[in-house]
């Protein structure tokens, strides 16, 4: 968006991108008789082009008129119809600095630094990047870092050993044009996505950087793409990202509309921990030990620096006159051990990462023609493998049961591992689900649910997956017929479930086949869907301190058009061990900061007056979901935290306005405010916190209207 005619002589767009913010301010502007439009202005934050430095105390200039004219949006919700040059878009400078605010507030952007007339900074090309959850004041500079492909479309396919090979060799890398980096700016370091395949031991991302050189030499971009040179023909270094740096990770800009990250220049040396020198022959998954290279050609070398099996034929001087072709009959007995060791490990059947199971979750929604938000997948995958009970909430239609199939389709679960309990208005206790014993006949009557027979199945296959769903659960008061489960969920050691008194074990006819108590592993995943209107009962704090509630996002109904719903694929079944390989639980998995943010929101509560706050119980869930957030995923720590605040904390906001209004309400000129927001402002630099201020924007509409909110 905010592009600039060049028709102008005077008008120089520099080479590269820079990162900045937009001051929430506006100024009106007269274009022309009869046009009104709106300046704003952008901070840079990271190095600028030569000439570009007496910007920094100004600021460059950019006009509203080209973001709206860019905006299909606005345009229709606003029912604007002017000029498509986007001039008289707005009544007043309130309603553009409004606009403003909403559509670049809050947020990093990038933009191509221009001078127009020689003498103003002005801002070409500018693109929204990601919300900063964390204040700005008295950051340091950020620094530009190239990233070559994405974890999705890695560079070369995946294959490091080539992306490496090109930088040994001199050749240029694709993907970072002048558009994108400018001359005057020396690379620290440069970051490159791998293959999937190789992420336990190199990757999602691989970093390179000099060894003993703060920088690569100044030239990057030059005839056929980038290069990236140590000085002096130094050694070059490589290493893994650390993706367990949440620090890092918080601060890190990874831009999704060009080829960089921008970092803080006091985290550039985080980059740089535990890097090793370039093995010789750039064969950086052998030095990682990855034996089985997938990209490896048919032919094998023998070089003077031993066996070569990548990409380009070696050069003349480096070729050993023992080297051969492998269609030869003769082949050198260190090519034949080679090919051996390779057979021999392509025979090994690859285990599944998490990384490749939430790709397959995603193809199983697309493959059913579901629309699911990408973030309510992993969300929900987070709550399923690091709390004993995931509730799915919303209006009926959203497809709280289908995600639930859904999930178990995509862990390869055949129909008598997953089990869907309809519940019903008469459910009283835990015998209209379970069974009862029958004193007359002396035998063990189970339920119609099932749910008896799946548990006993569940504890004599500890191997498999069972998932089991109970299906719009607050029907019925789920405190009386769930009460057995409540205790089981919150026990961490050899939670059991009681059929009936193990007294009348030797007693029962059938005890053999229904045992007195049954083990409840975690090889056992409980859901529930609920809907919330006039039919069904509200859950007590008791099942919200146990449970992770999330609440659907509804999708739009024109992005119906773009599935194609094919046949359901089968996939091959996922191990209870291979699910439990996902988990994290070792310690709290909250920062220091992160417990000082529940402090503060329980001194809120309980100042406010109402039976309502955050126990240890919730605050260690919080802590284990967070550590189990996968890595490298458009769902970061940032985003999980929101979502813990959500599903964990807020769900627990209900009561009149009396109670709440100290809490969360709209002010006299209809902003959003109460302790609860200036509680999420304070701790901004944790996280942005949209989903909880929608919530929070929800309830205080609620308690406007109906004086109640539930």
């Amino acid at each position: 968006m905010g592009n600039y005619s060049n028709s102008d002589n005077s008008y120089r767009p520099a080479d590269g991108k820079v990162l900045g913010r937009v001051r929430p301010e506006v100024k009106a502007s007269t274009p022309q008789e009869g046009m009104r439009d709106y300046r704003f202005f952008v901070d840079p934050l990271s190095p600028l082009p030569k000439g570009y430095e007496d910007s920094e105390k100004h600021g460059f200039t950019g006009f509203l008129s080209n973001i709206v004219s860019e905006d299909s949006e606005f345009r229709t919700a606003s029912g604007y119809n002017g000029l498509s040059n986007g001039y008289n878009a707005f009544s007043n400078e309130e309603e553009a600095e409004a606009y403003l605010k909403e559509t670049c507030g809050n947020a990093f952007v990038t933009f191509t630094p221009a001078l127009k007339k020689n003498k103003f900074f002005v801002v070409d090309d500018l693109q929204i990047e990601e919300r900063v959850p964390f204040a700005l004041e008295g950051e340091s500079r950020y620094y530009p870092v190239p990233a070559f492909g994405t974890v999705s479309q890695p560079i070369f396919s995946g294959d490091i050993n080539k992306f490496c090979y090109h930088i040994l060799s001199g050749k240029p890398l694709p993907g970072l044009p002048k558009k994108y980096w400018n001359n005057d700016v020396q690379p620290r370091v440069l970051v490159a996505a791998t293959s999937r395949t190789f992420e336990d031991k190199l990757g999602p991302w691989v970093v390179f950087a000099p060894l003993f050189d703060e920088t690569f030499d100044s030239s990057v971009i030059g005839e056929g793409g980038a290069y990236f040179r140590v000085k002096n023909q130094g050694s070059l270094g490589y290493g893994t990202v650390d993706m367990k740096n949440s620090e890092l990770f918080s601060r890190l800009v990874r831009c999704s509309h060009s080829p960089l990250w921008f970092v803080p220049e006091e985290f550039l040396p985080d980059l740089r921990k535990g890097l090793r020198p370039v093995p010789p022959d750039g064969d950086l998954l052998r030095d990682s030990g990855i034996l089985v290279n997938p990209f490896d050609q048919e032919t094998i070398f023998i070089t003077k620096k031993g066996i070569r099996r990548n990409f380009d034929l070696p050069e003349a001087e480096d070729v050993d006159s023992t080297a051969r072709d492998l269609t030869s009959e003769e082949k050198p007995s260190a090519v034949e051990d080679t090919e051996k060791e390779v057979a021999s490990e392509e025979k090994k059947e690859k285990p599944m990462g998490e990384s490749d199971f939430l790709l397959r979750l995603s193809d199983a929604a697309a493959n059913s023609g579901l629309l699911y938000e990408k973030e309510d997948l992993i969300n929900f995958h987070v709550s399923m493998k690091s709390s004993r009970l995931t509730i799915l909430a919303g209006m009926s239609g959203t497809g709280k049961s289908g995600l639930v199939r859904l999930y178990g389709r995509a862990l390869g679960l055949p129909e008598e591992q997953v089990r869907f309990l309809a519940v019903r208005p008469s459910w009283m206790d835990d015998g209209d689900i379970l069974g009862y014993v029958d004193m007359k006949n002396m035998v063990y009557r189970s339920a119609d649910t099932g749910l008896a027979e799946l548990l006993i199945q569940a504890a004599a296959h500890p191997e498999k997956l069972y998932l089991l769903c109970f299906d719009e659960m607050n029907l019925a008061r789920v405190e009386h017929y769930f009460a057995q489960f409540i205790s089981v969920l919150e026990k961490e050691e050899n939670p059991v479930i009681r059929l009936y008194n193990p007294s009348l074990a030797g007693k029962l006819y059938n005890s053999s086949a229904y045992p007195a108590e049954i083990p409840v592993g975690r090889n056992v995943l409980f859901t529930g869907t609920v809907n919330v209107d006039e039919s069904t009962y509200h859950f007590s704090d008791k099942i919200l301190d146990r449970a992770n509630v999330i609440t659907l996002h509804q999708g739009r109904f024109h992005d119906l058009l773009d599935l194609g719903k094919e046949e359901p694929v089968e996939y091959p079944e996922i191990s209870a061990s291979l699910y439990d390989s996902f988990r994290k639980d070792e310690g709290l998995g909250l920062s220091e900061k992160e417990l000082d943010l529940l402090d503060a929101l329980n001194d809120a509560f309980h100042k406010s007056g109402i039976q309502c706050g955050i126990g240890f119980r919730v605050a260690r869930q919080m802590g284990r979901y967070l550590a189990n957030i996968p890595e490298d995923l458009d769902f970061s720590h940032a985003d999980g935290l929101d979502s813990q605040v959500v599903q964990r904390i807020l769900t627990k906001l209900r009561g009149s306005s009396q109670q709440l209004m100290g809490l969360v309400s709209f002010n006299d000129k209809g902003e959003l405010s109460g302790s609860l927001l200036q509680v999420l402002n304070r701790f901004s630099g944790l996280s942005s916190f949209d989903r909880s201020r929608a919530v929070l924007e929800e309830k205080a509409g609620e308690l406007k209207l109906y004086d109640y909110t539930i």
